[in-house]
């Protein structure tokens, strides 16, 4: 690196090794189901040969064309998936390795001058000519391959101050994963544990039936309409099954035993559109660090800024994807709506 970083190596602290342990929910169901792929496309593609080769009409037809296209489709899809699987055993030792404690952390430490998406998923701190690209734990496939996961749509954070950035290197040619990120002000963010209430329950209740009351008034502007456009009984059907469902109570909140209160000024925002699928539907995710520590917070209404200060709340974070917040609100502002 340039002489301008100063580089050093730690031991991984409990907070990383439980921040990589949340990262690696889910990957045995996703091998698992990466693994039926790969024996669903691999038969069918034999499938389509062999019935190529046993059928003389296939040969002399336009639909013999269109077999082996698919089956050179599937192939094609089959090789993927399984140099993926491939890699994976390799892959999950090496992660293993890390969080026994056998691997150290690097710190990264130089005056930030620039900040935002990398050229791959994941974001790109610069140090003045210097730059280092990093892999976000729950949003790069850490576990397996860096180089993988969701691209931020933005990025912005504090410049011209002194960082220090806590990477864990886990590939030769890939992003290292950023742990932590220190600002000058990260040592005032303010934290706490408290015992979830029932007034806390209460509140999260109320915002359900709100949220249920909604989508009923919805149906019944749609039922009414249906009286003279017969079709709109179907969308007020919809809207009464989405009130149903949104407004349920949250398994989460049942569960929980603990909230978790965070308060400080923001150091960094990177936000990502994530798409329902199968659907032009789509969700903006903000993810705030304070305190070094980056935050995952859906919330509606304004997005705050690097520099602005902030108060949230959240349940344990049991989830694959991070903490449920409870709620957030921007200094002087009202609550935003979660």
């Amino acid at each position: 690196m340039s002489a301008t970083l100063q580089v050093s190596e730690e031991p991984l602290t409990d907070e990383d090794i439980q921040l990589l342990r949340r990262s690696r929910r889910g990957r045995s169901l996703t091998a698992v189901f990466a693994s039926l792929m790969f024996l669903l496309l691999a038969s069918s593609a034999i499938l389509f040969i062999v019935l190529f080769a046993s059928d003389r009409s296939l040969r002399r037809g336009g639909d013999g064309v269109v077999v082996l296209l698919c089956s050179a489709a599937m192939a094609g899809f089959a090789v993927f998936l399984g140099r993926r699987l491939w890699r994976l055993p390799r892959a999950w030792r090496r992660f293993n390795r890390v969080l026994k404690g056998r691997v150290p952390k690097q710190i990264v430490s130089g005056h930030l001058t620039g900040f935002g998406p990398a050229g791959r998923p994941g974001i790109c701190y610069a140090f003045g000519e210097q730059r280092v690209d990093v892999a976000l734990p729950l949003w790069n496939e850490i576990t397996r391959d860096t180089r993988d996961g969701f691209r931020p749509m933005t990025a912005a954070a504090l410049t011209d101050l002194p960082v220090r950035l806590h990477l864990l290197p886990l590939q030769p040619d890939a992003p290292p994963v950023l742990l932590r990120a220190e600002y000058p002000m990260s040592a005032q963010a303010w934290n706490s544990v408290e015992e979830v209430s029932d007034a806390d329950r209460q509140a999260v209740r109320k915002e359900e039936l709100g949220v249920r009351k909604f989508f009923y008034a919805l149906a019944l502007a749609a039922l009414a309409g249906s009286l003279f456009l017969g079709p709109l009984i179907l969308l007020a059907a919809f809207f009464v099954l989405m009130g149903l469902v949104l407004g349920m109570r949250s398994p989460r909140l049942k569960r929980a035993r603990y909230k978790h209160g965070v308060r400080g000024l923001v150091e960094e925002v990177v936000t990502y559109r994530l798409r329902a699928t199968n659907s032009n539907v789509s969700t903006l995710v903000h993810n705030y660090r304070i305190g070094g520590v980056m935050y995952r917070v859906e919330h509606f209404g304004q997005v705050a800024a690097p520099g602005q200060r902030v108060e949230f709340e959240y349940l344990d974070a049991s989830g694959i994807m991070g903490p449920s917040a409870l709620f957030f609100r921007i200094e002087d502002q009202p609550t935003m709506t979660l």
